[in-house]
């Protein structure tokens, strides 16, 4: 956003907003451990989210895993489910409307992309109270708080993705202290937010 304010230029930054409709903490029991939503592209590296599940798998053999969306890809992911002994454990969705609702069946969100901006699809999970554990990669870092509401992951690094679900999974009281620090990340991020950031902007360059 550039303002002219007469002979002066100035320059602010507002970043990305979420609608904040429909996204919100669910008060019922979740029913997924992990869920991810993206588009089935390569340069999501779901092959790295099933290799995790893998291995969460040798710790925590029931745990379930959600994968949200659609893609060039998907017939050679539910292969690749297959072949590494996950597809009990691992949902496809294929392409939902309603992904607020998808979200709220979840206890953990995981973006295991090789690039990413400021992902929508994390700031919607966080929205809704999700810890997210993601690759530390592009912007990721800008509402991630490593250790604090949820987890940064060197790419492409299946087993310390899986050791930061399974911290998670088998802590209850951090899960819970990692939801709520989410959450209220994520609400920076709100159109009220943005909206409030822009009434701010606009009383500060009003009388320039």
């Amino acid at each position: 956003i550039i303002f002219i304010p007469k002979t002066r230029v100035a320059t602010e930054v507002i970043s990305r907003t979420v609608v904040t409709v429909g996204f919100r903490q669910n008060d019922q029991k979740p029913s997924v451990d992990v869920i991810v939503t993206c588009r089935l592209a390569e340069i999501k590296r779901i092959d790295v989210f099933l290799q995790a599940v893998k291995l969460v798998i040798a710790k925590i053999p029931d745990v379930k895993a959600m994968i949200v969306g659609d893609g060039e890809m998907i017939t050679e992911l539910k292969q690749m489910a297959f072949d590494l002994g996950v597809s009990d454990n691992v949902e496809f969705t294929g392409h939902q409307n309603n992904i607020e609702h998808q979200l709220q069946k979840g206890r953990i969100f995981v973006l295991t992309s090789d690039s990413e901006g400021l992902s929508l699809s994390m700031m919607e999970a966080m929205m809704c109270g999700l810890p997210v554990i993601v690759s530390d990669v592009g912007d990721l870092r800008d509402l991630v708080e490593n250790g604090i509401n949820g987890f940064l992951v060197p790419r492409r690094s299946p087993g310390k993705f899986a050791s930061r679900i399974i911290e998670l999974l088998t802590d209850e009281n951090k899960l819970k202290s990692f939801s709520a620090a989410a959450h209220n990340a994520a609400l920076r991020y709100s159109m009220q937010a943005a909206t409030e950031k822009w009434d701010e902007l606009i009383e500060k360059y009003r009388t320039i």
